[in-house]
């Protein structure tokens, strides 16, 4: 029996490289009949894909996977939004997909915390009061906000979602989340109100935070529009830690100028990096980040983890986790 070629496409560097051949090794129940194949660049990948089974990578260009052969049976991605990688031809083929949903989560949920209290308790003006030394106590205490009874509004009930309702429930705060295969309204542990997405009204109308949690597809490309922002309390935050191109840019832009809502927090924006003439750097109710809710230095170690554990399960012939559905595209 000839050997299963994985290629493995997550450094360019050598040394690292080595090392993370090293965690799956010793997460792999056995390493019989395995061929590991060191890719550093896309130029490497179009050569090499035809003689793969398996692929592990961040992306994937169509003039790479024109490449691939009925040999190559599964590519896990090391991310968890997978919009730029596909297209047509790999959702016509056969290959399974899966992603590196969950690696995330834990840091993205601290992230959205840290967002919701630098608004709540206005950090913003007890840097003023460091830059400017002026003693602003009774101005800045009234605006305070205590987040016990405050309701969370999360949109994309995944593996996101479901970080951020638990950490939001440690606040003793609300959760209103919708789900997109949600059917019916739900009332769970960390969630009490899960609702089908047709009720986004509802979650926008009723919540002090929202935050955008899904994957960019078709559907929610511009889902959050001026008739979404409108509908949003006039004191509520808007929190995006998926893809900036979820909500209309230019909508959100006018909502925090004339104050429709209170204040944003993006670290995810429609063109990226943001350009540094865009009016959002202008705006005084923002906090702004340059896409790093979801890093960490454990990063590539934890999403090599979880492609040794889906890596046993493809050798046990069991389903594997995170598998993308090419029909709803997550």
């Amino acid at each position: 029996m000839s050997s299963l070629r994985i290629g493995i496409q997550l450094t360019k560097n050598l040394e690292k490289y080595k090392y993370l051949l090293s965690v799956l090794k010793s997460e792999v129940i056995s390493t019989n009949g395995l061929e590991y194949i060191h890719i550093p660049t896309d130029e490497e990948l179009t050569k090499i894909i035809p003689e793969l089974d398996i692929l592990t990578t961040y992306h994937i260009k169509e003039t790479s996977f024109f490449h691939a052969t009925n040999r190559l049976k599964w590519i896990h991605f090391g991310v968890a939004g997978l919009e730029h990688s596909l297209f047509p031809d790999i959702l016509k083929s056969k290959t399974i997909i899966t992603n590196a949903s969950g690696v995330h989560a834990g840091p993205v949920s601290e992230f959205v915390m840290s967002a919701i209290l630098y608004f709540a308790k206005r950090f913003k003006d007890c840097y003023e009061f460091m830059q400017t030394t002026n003693w602003t106590q009774w101005e800045v205490a009234k605006q305070m906000v205590q987040l016990k009874g405050k309701t969370v509004g999360i949109i994309g009930f995944g593996s996101l979602g479901m970080a951020i309702a638990k950490k939001v429930k440690a606040f003793d705060m609300k959760v209103i989340a919708t789900r997109r295969l949600q059917k019916k309204v739900e009332h769970k542990k960390t969630v009490d109100e899960l609702i089908p997405i047709s009720k986004l009204s509802h979650l926008l109308k009723n919540s002090d935070f929202v935050v955008v949690a899904c994957p960019l597809t078709p559907l929610t490309s511009g889902m959050i529009d001026k008739k979404e922002l409108s509908t949003m309390k006039s004191s509520a935050i808007i929190i995006n830690i998926a893809r900036g191109k979820i909500i209309n840019e230019a909508a959100l832009i006018k909502a925090l100028q004339i104050k429709t809502i209170a204040g944003a927090a993006l670290d995810v924006f429609e063109e990226e990096p943001l350009p540094k003439e865009s009016p959002l750097f202008a705006l005084d109710n923002v906090f702004l980040s340059p896409h790093i809710s979801g890093n960490f230095p454990e990063y590539q170690h934890d999403v090599m983890v979880q492609f040794a554990d889906n890596l046993n399960r493809y050798l046990a012939g069991k389903d594997l986790k995170n598998r993308v559905c090419k029909k709803r595209l997550y």
